[in-house]
């Protein structure tokens, strides 16, 4: 083989190696279900408060707890948004498929449902858990009452796979606050505060 051959030969090389791949982005809100918004009837208004978040994690790239104990922030897989947001598009979802009678905060009405996530720990690690350690604060607005309960709610899911299990165990993890959240609700619509579910 002449050198001018076996040169050409290592400078692609060398290029492809140097090519990035591309980035993989993942997002905590749930797949459509169909129909379900048109099975909502106005009588409450949803709002979800900005989330808060430790700063470590709210980032695009995943952040991921390794067994050794370290950090490990991922080159190619990505949240489409930063982490506060995913939490609080993704919970808003959830809340919304739960309480049918609720309506996005653009609606109109006296009756409200008003919700602020304050999350302590948002961690994982691939092909062992994804986990959710939250503060929520309720307050249920209706006829003239002003309901408030403050609870607490660890979701812990375990996960058997990478970065995509990994997401969708978070995933059902906010499924199960929203769960809390919307049992709560709908226990408090009487105007007396329901009892913090038990996680």
């Amino acid at each position: 083989m002449n050198l001018a051959r076996w040169s050409c030969i290592v400078i692609a090389s060398l290029l492809g190696s140097c090519a990035s791949t591309s980035p993989r982005f993942y997002t905590l809100v749930p797949e459509s279900r169909g129909r379900d918004s048109e099975a909502m009837k106005a009588g409450y208004r949803l709002e979800v408060d900005p989330v808060r978040i430790p700063a470590q994690v709210d980032r695009l790239e995943l952040v991921t707890r390794l067994p050794s104990g370290g950090i490990e922030i991922a080159d190619g897989d990505r949240w489409i948004a930063p982490v506060a947001d995913e939490l609080q598009s993704a919970l808003s979802v959830e809340l919304l498929h739960r309480l049918r009678g609720a309506a996005p905060a653009e609606a109109t009405g006296s009756n409200a449902v008003s919700v602020r996530l304050n999350v302590e720990r948002f961690e994982s690690s691939p092909n062992r858990y994804a986990l959710i350690e939250a503060s929520w604060h309720l307050e249920l607005k209706e006829a003239g009452k002003d309901v408030r309960v403050a609870c607490r709610t660890r979701a812990y899911e375990q996960v058997r796979g990478g970065y995509p299990e990994m997401v969708r165990g978070y995933q059902r993890a906010v499924a199960l606050i929203a769960d809390q959240i919307a049992t709560v609700a709908q226990g408090s619509a009487g105007g007396v505060a329901a009892t913090c579910p038990v996680s």
